[in-house]
């Protein structure tokens, strides 16, 4: 119980002097939460961000293996998803998405770009004094032994973009909209589902994150009316920015050797979409 409150504790915001020395974590002024939790525990995103697929970014970047997250971080980052007015469908041949309104979902696109690049420059600012680190800097190791300031930056930008995106998306689809949301195949049904939290916390709780493996998780989806998905974006933050933005590719499992683009556009029936701070949203090719 005592770990538990703790790390809901470091999801929360830094510990009190007086718990950080208990624990021998030393935080300075300037540290970001995620980034203590990271010092006393290297390489162990999952716990420190709440997030499974920033952590298996990381580990494609590092080539390490991740350890087991805290449940009760999941449940916090979990928390900032859109507050769901319906239940949220995949499309089919019987039940078709209906398109966002173009101006409406051109405002969305817009928003999206607004605090991708405002989580870029946020961080950078942060870290590097308001200037885009350089292709040796982003190759640098910054947290344990194998873990590049490129993996570590692209995390943080995701978190860092979170409360932005909630706060847009809430004002213009309230309801309508999820983040980092989670789809599994219904073991019933053969087909391709969103995954209640309630769920996701069981399934961790008793199989640990490998129980979540053969699941995806994009960072954003919209929804129709209906709880239909129409839209489906991932967030990306190149390394240098010059590289560009482009899909990962699964190196194991069922999908390996596909892009994340070409699984979400096979499971969620879209076409899925990157957004970067440089390109702003780039459609996934055929």
């Amino acid at each position: 119980m005592r770990l538990l409150v703790l790390l809901a504790m470091l999801q929360a915001g830094c510990l009190s002097e007086l718990d950080e020395a208990s624990l021998g974590m030393e935080c300075g002024p300037r540290d970001l939460t995620p980034e203590c939790c990271l010092k006393k525990n290297p390489g162990q995103w999952e716990r420190c961000t709440g997030s499974s697929e920033l952590a298996r970014v990381a580990e494609e970047a590092a080539g390490t293996v991740g350890r087991t997250p805290s449940l009760v971080a999941k449940v916090a980052a979990a928390g900032m998803a859109g507050v769901m007015m319906t239940a949220v469908h995949i499309g089919s041949a019987e039940r078709r998405g209906v398109a966002l309104a173009t101006d409406l979902l051109k405002k969305v696109e817009e928003e999206i770009v607004r605090c991708v690049r405002s989580a870029e420059q946020e961080v950078n600012e942060y870290h590097f004094g308001g200037k885009s680190p350089t292709r040796e800097q982003c190759q640098e190791v910054k947290v344990g032994e194998r873990t590049t300031w490129a993996a570590y930056l692209g995390l943080f930008k995701h978190e860092t973009a979170w409360p932005c995106l909630s706060k847009v998306l809430d004002k213009l689809l309230k309801g309508k909209y999820l983040l980092h949301p989670r789809f599994y195949v219904d073991p019933q049904t053969g087909e391709w589902v969103h995954m209640p939290e309630k769920l996701m916390s069981q399934i961790v709780a008793r199989e640990g994150w490998s129980g979540l493996r053969g699941t995806i998780e994009p960072d954003i989806v919209l929804l129709d009316a209906n709880g239909v998905v129409v839209h489906a974006y991932d967030l990306k933050f190149p390394c240098p920015e010059s590289n560009g933005a482009g899909w990962g590719h699964y190196r194991e499992g069922v999908w390996k050797d596909w892009s994340q683009g070409e699984v979400y556009r096979k499971v969620l029936r879209v076409t899925p979409k990157l957004a970067s701070p440089q390109d702003g949203i780039i459609r996934e090719k055929r």
